[in-house]
């Protein structure tokens, strides 16, 4: 579909100082708390969204003619285990600091097009959030192939151009505290979202991933996507 929900989840989670139960997952590469979805299709950036929500690739998904989005909730403790291993392996945490993981939700935009049912150019991405009893919380943001940002109503001509994706997450306050790695807030730059499949915020490269911890309250208004190792991931 086209600017749809996929889902409401039932999946309780500690996210940025607060404790939810339910999230909600749009087409559109942005998931919120809550069961009342925020389904704007053109990125304006996370200082507009006035909901906690985690945008893996916000821009104007459509997928009446190309790909699907799905979901899993897992407790697969194989499937823990490697991701216990991917947050080692950022060189942020040490395994000492990681308590035992029990849980994960898994969204996948695989081979999705863009808006107007555009599938000359496909994009395949997911987000990961994993938790621990609503104790520790991390976000993984995993890309394999992107090929477009840009959809019709969004300026985009032939999937480029236009306003471009937003990637990050925000509080939802008023004002809000946000991290977009596709922003500067002094220059409206950053990293060009077709490259973030060759980039990676870890310390030992892994390209087309990033990691995050994200059940503290955020403490800084943004961060230069440049200085993506200034992210606060540990702690």
């Amino acid at each position: 579909g086209d600017d749809n929900v996929s889902q409401v989840v039932n999946f309780a989670v500690r996210f940025l100082g607060n404790d939810y139960t339910t999230l909600s997952i749009n087409n559109n590469g942005l998931v919120n708390t809550g069961n009342t979805p925020f389904t704007a299709y053109t990125p304006t950036g996370f200082s507009t969204l006035n909901v906690p929500s985690i945008g893996v690739y916000w821009a104007d998904v459509d997928t009446r003619t190309a790909g699907d989005v799905t979901y899993r909730v897992t407790t697969d403790a194989t499937f823990l285990a490697t991701l216990t291993a991917d947050l080692i392996a950022t060189g942020n945490y040490a395994p000492a600091t990681i308590d035992t993981l029990n849980k994960a939700l898994v969204i996948t935009w695989n081979l999705v097009g863009y808006y107007n049912r555009h599938n000359d150019k496909l994009n395949t991405f997911q987000l990961v959030i994993t938790t621990n009893n609503q104790q520790q919380t991390f976000i993984l943001f995993q890309y394999e192939r992107l090929e477009w940002t840009t959809g019709d109503a969004s300026g985009g001509s032939n999937g480029l151009g236009g306003t471009l994706p937003s990637v990050g997450y925000t509080n939802g306050m008023n004002p809000p505290i946000y991290v977009d790695l596709t922003r500067d807030t002094a220059s409206d730059t950053g990293i060009p979202p077709l490259t973030l499949i060759t980039n990676t915020n870890y310390v030992n490269p892994v390209a087309g991933e990033y990691v995050f911890r994200v059940d503290r309250p955020l403490t800084c208004c943004d961060v230069t996507p440049s200085r993506l190792e200034n992210v606060p991931t540990s702690g």
